[in-house]
């Protein structure tokens, strides 16, 4: 399903959308078009005064009067504008999505004509761009710094004409290039009409925000060959289940569909089959979220973590599994199916990695306490719960209880 942002100037009747404030909504900018036009104004005024010429004062006049024109016509073509996005439900670092932008006319008889709508973190992205140039502090680095509000509408949307009562609708494609929670704080919307000399704008603030997950991959054929099977496990003792276990003589009274023919062949004698007791399984995925701070390149290496962890899951879900998922700060219970998948990727969407402390260093367990009580937590950690753990702790680090029921992934194999 997809998600709706909306603003309106002069309705508030929006959903989910934060109408209550406005912040500078009107603002006023001279294009290179009206850069030439002020000095020839100031000039053919000048000369107006200096000579007394009627011509002049006439000139004058008409081009005083386009001004003023042009600001009332801007105003009307931005007056009862209502604006919505259309954004997917589920979006993927990296992963290419189309933005729905909606723009409807409410005026009953009045066009709207060369509408711009823009993110408003991407217009301060511009002018701090444009302030560092002229200040001489140009990065050549695309990226914005670290802390820095990253726009959701990552470009503009432009509406040549709208009519009255109609609505236009423009996509824009794009991608998140990090995981995370994305702030929609406000739109502009904007207009060089008529004359193209100055472009004026109203801000309206717009509350949303849009959850980007991990990216998904492929993951290794040695994580596919895992001692796992949806839901169960296959048992060390006899019993009723599906897989052979071992042949063995036939004994009499036993039904003769467990007689192992080709066996029977080759020895010359009744034999059986002995199938293995399918039990139960438990399996809990662990992300280990603490890093060692002094190595930089550690952070890299969790997103990495980040990334796998979301495609393990989602391929124990495509597999039908039942698993759990455990951090140092969350905890989802087991579950199957798509609801569990998403719940586990909003987590992985928002996780932050942590400082790791000296007296932590080597136990994993007490971390894990901060996400569910103790008797869970010797649960998951005995042998009875099988586990794939993501960490960057030292190799032979994790206790031997734990070593014998889990695959490790360290972060420096990523």
């Amino acid at each position: 399903m997809p998600r709706f942002f909306g603003a309106s100037r002069s309705r508030s009747e929006a959903h989910n959308v934060d109408l209550s404030r406005w912040h500078s909504p009107f603002s006023f900018s001279i294009t290179g078009a009206g850069g030439l036009y002020i000095p020839s104004v100031f000039f053919i005024a000048l000369a107006a005064v200096n000579t007394g010429n009627n011509l002049l004062y006439l000139i004058l006049a008409l081009l005083l009067s386009a001004t003023l024109a042009s600001g009332i016509a801007a105003r009307l073509s931005l007056r009862s504008i209502f604006v919505s996005l259309q954004v997917p439900q589920n979006v993927f670092e990296r992963e290419n999505v189309s933005i729905k932008i909606t723009l409807k006319n409410q005026k009953r008889s009045l066009s709207a004509f060369s509408i711009l709508v823009e993110d408003i973190s991407l217009v301060r992205a511009r002018r701090r761009a444009w302030l560092m140039q002229k200040l001489g502090f140009w990065k050549s680095s695309p990226e914005p710094p670290a802390g820095e509000e990253i726009p959701v509408l990552q470009h503009a949307a432009y509406f040549p004409a709208i009519p009255p009562g109609k609505s236009r609708s423009e996509l824009i494609s794009q991608s998140f290039a990090r995981r995370g929670k994305y702030r929609l704080e406000g739109l502009r919307l904007s207009t060089r009409f008529p004359f193209g000399l100055f472009r004026r704008g109203e801000r309206v603030s717009v509350s949303g925000e849009v959850l980007v997950y991990p990216s998904i991959r492929e993951i290794s054929s040695d994580l596919h060959l895992l001692p796992f099977m949806p839901g169960r496990l296959e048992g060390k003792r006899v019993g009723q289940g599906e897989s052979l276990f071992a042949i063995r003589k036939y004994q009499e009274g036993e039904s003769a569909r467990l007689i192992h023919w080709k066996a029977t062949a080759k020895t010359g004698k009744l034999m059986a089959r002995e199938y293995a007791r399918d039990e139960e399984s438990e399996f809990c995925l662990i992300l280990d979220t603490t890093i060692d701070a002094s190595r930089s390149e550690d952070l890299d290496k969790f997103e990495k973590a980040v990334s796998l962890a979301a495609s393990l899951a989602a391929h124990f879900v495509n597999e039908g599994a039942e698993f759990e998922y455990l951090t140092p700060r969350e905890h989802v219970p087991r579950g199957t199916g798509t609801d569990h998948l998403y719940s586990i990727l909003r987590s992985l969407a928002v996780v932050r990695c942590e400082q790791d402390r000296p007296e932590s260093a080597t136990d994993l367990g007490r971390e894990l306490e901060k996400a569910l009580d103790k008797d869970q937590l010797t649960r998951i950690l005995s042998d009875k719960v099988f586990k794939i753990i993501l960490t960057s702790r030292p190799r032979g680090t994790l206790p031997a209880s734990v070593w014998r029921s889990s695959y490790v992934i360290y972060f420096d194999e990523l």
